[in-house]
């Protein structure tokens, strides 16, 4: 293994210690386990899984079209403005992105200019079609539990994850702990328990938030929020508009077609919404969104 690997902060995550980097894969100096690197990929994977919080069916469509879809590209502009707006230091905060999935924000932000660390997912055929996009560590983990990640992190991902996670607030601990006082945490979540359908049922959502509940969440884990805002607004009405096609869809088409439906934007309409959410992204950097079908939290954990 590369020595980039021994600059991740990684737990074993049968005991916890912080494992150490060496030929073939990762060592655990504290219960003795052995941790494989297969494909440009480390299994730090204790065999547990809880219950599937992703179709991973669902990852070959999302690489198809999240390179020109409207809301994957305005969601990483927006995410890398945040990031710009309010990490002064950005250059020097290596990346670390829990739930990559096919990696297409993340090689974006690389793009970009943010520094990467690292990243992982629980889902072999996410990090696969990743491993495309992104040279550099990428680790397997296990589903159902918080990510084995070791103190020392000083920036941490997170985007459109935690709606997936059954103890949510027990992964943002987790993360809390991870990051090195002064450490930012970025992520964004679905928004409006109102517009949660079967869309989200599809995607395995376990909730969408409200502005306030994110931001109570985040300050219980310890976290000072810096910013917190609505985005994609016209996407809520258009989700409202949407929900008796999505009925006769139900009754009629299986669970792939009906996601690559919704995924399906024809240039002109895709053109359209590209146009207005570049206003939304300019109204965003100079104040908050009052409303819109997801989230976008930065918070830091605050330097004793």
């Amino acid at each position: 293994m590369s020595a980039e690997w021994g600059r991740i902060p990684l737990a074993c995550p049968r005991c916890s210690a912080v494992v150490v980097a060496r030929a073939g894969g990762a060592h655990c100096p504290g219960c003795a386990s052995d941790y494989p690197f297969a494909g440009g990929i480390l299994h730090l994977t204790a065999g547990g899984r809880g219950a599937p919080a992703y179709d991973p069916h669902h990852f070959p469509i999302l690489n198809d079209v999240e390179e020109r879809h409207f809301w994957f590209r305005t969601r990483r502009e927006i995410v890398l403005d945040a990031l710009r707006a309010e990490v002064a230091d950005l250059a020097e905060r290596p990346l670390f992105d829990v739930g990559c999935g096919t990696g297409g924000l993340l090689a974006f932000l690389m793009r970009s200019g943010v520094p990467f660390a690292g990243a992982c997912d629980a889902y072999p055929q996410g990090l696969a079609l990743a491993r495309a996009r992104v040279g550099g560590p990428l680790v397997l983990v296990d589903e159902g539990v918080p990510p084995p990640l070791a103190p020392g992190h000083r920036l941490i991902g997170m985007f459109d994850v935690l709606e997936h996670v059954d103890d949510d607030a027990g992964v943002l601990r987790r993360l809390f702990l991870a990051l090195e006082p002064g450490g930012v945490i970025v992520l964004t979540v679905p928004a409006h328990p109102v517009l949660f359908g079967e869309m989200d049922e599809l995607a395995r959502h376990r909730r969408r938030y409200t502005r306030a509940e994110l931001g109570r969440k985040l300050r219980e884990a310890g976290f000072v929020v810096r910013r917190l805002t609505h985005f994609m607004a016209v996407m809520a009405p258009l989700i409202l508009m949407m929900r008796p096609l999505g009925r006769l869809r139900h009754r009629r088409w299986p669970a792939s077609e009906r996601v690559a439906a919704e995924l399906r934007v024809g240039p002109l309409a895709n053109g359209v919404l590209r146009a207005w959410f570049r206003l939304e992204r300019a109204w965003l950097r100079a104040r908050p969104l009052p409303f819109g079908s997801s989230l976008l939290a930065l918070a830091v954990r605050p330097r004793p």
